[in-house]
């Protein structure tokens, strides 16, 4: 389904309800021991024009229209900088320090009634300091926000200047000596770069073809390329259709409207998956509040972990709120999918999917096809609705024969509304092998560092799966262990090994350790782990009366530290 830009763009434009889109707030902070940097007026003014172009004609080669931000400017036409003299001198403001930056602004702005909360701010930092012909980023470079507002930390430096782009002269440093148009290709690009993210852009990363054809995409590794065209290096930088496309109706490209501040919701009722020409195609319809308009689709490979190599494609969505989007370029190995519902008032809902792609580029369509009845299934299973689970089990067999995990994983909900309490570790069955299956155990204590201890599922945070999954893989058997946690279990000297995997819950990022004790004494201890791939381990535990499950905490504190035990089992010692 090919996107309607001539209608789309009529009505990002006409709209009823809107208003003239307010100015961006250009802020020009100047620690305590320096000074504002010569003629910075002038080159910011030339800069912000600089980056307003870029985006105008990127809306436009997108099919929105000459749609771009709006600047403050003063009676004679200049850019209007609000100069804010920081408390602190230049080394007091390190590349963390974004917050810090940013309570200085916010105070300054509000005593010219400016609230800081409610606006797109820019604040160009005299925070590049030089050391001989070295220059060192002290501090924050980085950017964030929604539709309706954000911020941008970004540099000023007396070399920063549109019209030096196309200079070869030497002069300039990134990384490295580099001609003075280099490194405005590096600062300007960061400036459009870091304002994308402080208008709710994430990051996204152009097609092979566009690459070849049109150089980089802003918001993947654009910011490295910006203007190198015109000193005949390479193509440029550009704007993605999927950057254009959630900019569409944003507050500062697109003005205010009445439903601004509505939450968006957002359910898919239908979605289907196929592989179509080397593609995955997703066609599904949905409902949302404000109505959606198009959708983009993020594909993001695990290799490299960061997320600048996610590729977006895009589609509309028609009056019933159906789509058709296809994903090209897959990548053997795991990836995620992002679908990213864009709303008319600006704002966005996002459906995850974790997915495989085999060797021969055939991506694991079971993923997106199963997504919906689950999600059904998982509704009934949180207002205890066994008949209606019963009833969607009957349903999904006839209709979806082939959706093997999606019948497992319907029968585990069937199972969790049956659960019995927990028994001794004695009273427990074997399984075939004689392994006892320890989250079936009464435990001594059991703490989590948030929620509370679970057995064989998960929170089911905002509405979110409660199945335990580690790496695209579900476990029927497992222990809930958000950091920190603790889980003591008495096995009386009367077990002779261990077993277990362990891991980060799907889609949490946290940084986690998993720790075993037995009677005090530490057994194992796992390294940092802050990826989602499952592990495994095997201990002996002959003479221990306690066991102890701990997950610690990383250094950057409990946040998204959804650790999890897997399948944990016990086996006893011979008789």
């Amino acid at each position: 389904m090919n996107l309607g830009i001539s209608v789309l763009a009529a009505c990002v434009g006409l709209a009823a309800g809107y208003q003239e889109p307010p100015p961006l707030r250009v802020v020009y902070f100047v620690p305590a021991d320096r000074e504002p940097l010569p003629h910075y007026q002038e080159r910011l003014d030339r800069v912000m024009t600089e980056v307003q172009r870029f985006y105008r004609e990127g809306m436009q080669a997108a099919g929105y229209g000459p749609k771009t931000f709006t600047l403050e400017r003063d009676d004679q036409g200049r850019l209007r900088l609000h100069l804010v003299r920081g408390q602190y001198p230049m080394r007091e403001y390190g590349r963390n320090d974004a917050a810090k930056v940013r309570r200085e602004v916010k105070a300054a702005l509000a005593q010219h009634g400016i609230d800081a909360d409610r606006e797109t701010v820019v604040i160009f930092q005299v925070l590049l300091a030089w050391e001989g012909d070295r220059a060192i980023e002290v501090g924050p470079y980085v950017g964030g926000g929604n539709h309706r507002g954000g911020t941008a930390w970004v540099y000023d430096d007396e070399r920063l200047d549109p019209r030096l782009l196309p200079s070869k002269e030497p002069g300039g440093y990134y990384n490295g000596p580099c001609s003075l148009g280099q490194f405005n290709t590096h600062y300007i690009g960061g400036v459009a770069h870091e304002m994308g993210h402080a208008f709710g852009l994430p990051h996204d990363c152009e097609t092979n073809a566009d690459r070849t054809r049109r150089g980089r995409s802003l918001m993947g590794g654009g910011n490295h390329t910006y203007g190198r065209e015109v000193r005949g290096e390479g193509p440029g930088t550009f704007l993605s259709h999927a950057s254009a496309m959630q900019l569409a109706y944003v507050r500062p490209f697109a003005g205010e409207r009445p439903d601004a501040d509505v939450p968006p919701t957002c359910r898919l009722t239908a979605l289907d998956a196929e592989f179509e020409d080397d593609g995955l195609v997703l066609s599904g319809s949905l409902e949302a509040r404000p109505a959606a308009f198009g959708v983009v689709a993020l594909n993001d490979g695990d290799s490299p972990p960061a997320d600048y190599d996610a590729v977006g494609w895009t589609a509309e969505t028609d009056e019933q709120g159906r789509f058709r989007v296809k994903i090209g370029e897959l990548r053997p190995g795991r990836s995620q999918l992002r679908l990213r519902v864009c709303h008319v008032n600006g704002s966005v809902s996002v459906f995850t999917f974790d997915y495989d792609v085999d060797g021969r580029g055939r991506p694991q369509l079971d993923v997106f096809r199963m997504r919906v009845p689950l999600e059904q299934a998982m509704q009934a299973f949180a207002v205890r609705d066994r008949r209606r689970l019963e009833d969607l089990a009957n349903v999904y067999r006839d209709r979806f024969p082939d959706l093997s995990e999606l019948h497992r994983r319907i029968a585990h909900l069937m199972r969790l509304l049956e659960a019995v309490p927990p028994r001794p570790l004695a009273e427990l069955p074997r399984d075939e092998a004689g392994w006892v299956a320890v989250s079936g155990a009464t435990f001594r204590t059991a703490t989590t560092g948030w929620g509370r201890p679970l057995r064989d599922q998960v929170l089911m945070e905002r509405g979110g799966p409660c199945f335990i999954q580690v790496g695209g893989q579900f476990f029927e058997q497992g222990l809930f262990a958000h950091a920190p946690s603790r889980y003591e279990l008495e096995i009386d000297r009367k077990y002779a090994r261990f077993r277990t995997g362990y891991g980060l819950q799907d889609g949490h990022g946290g940084s986690v350790v998993f720790v075993i004790r037995g009677d005090g004494r530490e057994l194992f201890r796992s390294p940092l782990i802050q990826d989602n791939v499952p592990r495994n381990l095997d201990l002996n535990v002959e003479g221990i009366r306690v066991l102890e499950l701990i997950v610690e905490t990383g250094e950057d504190g409990p946040g998204s530290d959804w650790g999890v035990w897997l399948e944990p089992r016990l086996r006893p010692t011979a008789e």
